[in-house]
């Protein structure tokens, strides 16, 4: 029997979603290992060579894998994925340094859109961003991606009811707060002064970090709804490594917590719905 190419297993998922069926992503295993260890029935696998835990998670079935670093990692890994297991959504969970000083370490930002912030042409007056021809005929893929508006409007919805749990950075003890932003992402661990303002400026993000626009353009592209988490860590700045290394676990147990949270309430969402 002759292999169906990827475009016809493509519009099989889009066709067929597996129900209740949810696709957690972190770049890092630090930023899934509790989402991980939450799962009940939990059964490990492999897909290609890219390992999985799959089981229930706050009453819904969930499968959660680590990406890897960057721009073509969170591309591949999501692809594979969605292409594999048709999942209902896709949920990336993780961190990102602190553009806006409204975020604080710990605090999580759902993504109002999220956006490649390398994508077009670099010129002396700094980034001109553009779209670019993707890989369907006469389509052209954007800079940047909105969440599914039934996601991010649960997402906001179930806010009100979340209680973080308190950390405390710097001597200052305090709850986390979860509240829309915009994310932006790039193979660029740091950046310069020049690079920041030219971002303020034109794009006046929240969150920098480096998956999740390639993530989303994937599952813009395969049909397949899809939100982004990111908790703040160490501010945005040209030399991240020891401030990551400090607050990053922070972050990502933040963002986790959110997650999970939010899982559950996808899982009460449709319970109500049947």
């Amino acid at each position: 029997m002759a292999r169906r190419s990827f475009s016809a297993r493509a519009s099989a998922v889009k066709a067929h979603p597996a129900a209740g069926l949810t696709l957690i992503l972190g770049a890092m295993p630090s930023e899934v290992r509790s989402i991980s260890a939450a799962l009940v029935e939990r059964k490990d696998g492999q897909l290609a060579c890219f390992p999985y835990a799959r089981g229930r998670l706050n009453g819904r079935r969930a499968i959660v894998a680590v990406t890897g670093v960057g721009v073509t990692n969170g591309a591949m890994v999501s692809a594979l994925f969605i292409n594999a297991f048709a999942p209902a959504q896709v949920i990336v969970s993780g961190t990102g340094s602190r553009f806006n000083p409204r975020v604080r370490t710990g605090d999580t930002v759902i993504s109002t859109k999220t956006i490649h912030h390398a994508a077009g042409s670099l010129t002396n007056d700094g980034m001109v961003y553009r779209k670019v021809r993707g890989p369907l005929t006469g389509a052209m893929t954007a800079w940047f991606y909105k969440p599914d508006p039934a996601l991010f409007a649960l997402a906001r919805a179930s806010i009100a009811g979340y209680e973080a749990n308190e950390i405390t950075v710097d001597g200052l003890r305090y709850r986390p707060a979860v509240f829309p932003g915009v994310v932006t992402a790039s193979d660029l661990f740091g950046v310069s002064d020049e690079k920041i303002a030219d971002m303020q400026s034109k794009l006046q993000p929240d969150i920098m970090e480096m998956e999740s626009a390639a993530i989303a353009q994937v599952c813009h592209q395969l049909a397949t709804p899809h939100i982004v988490f990111r908790a703040g860590s160490n501010r945005t700045q040209s030399n991240p490594g020891n401030d990551y290394r400090r607050l990053g676990q922070i972050a990502a147990a933040a963002a986790a917590r959110w997650t999970m949270y939010f899982v559950g309430c996808l899982a009460a969402r449709e319970a109500g719905a049947r």
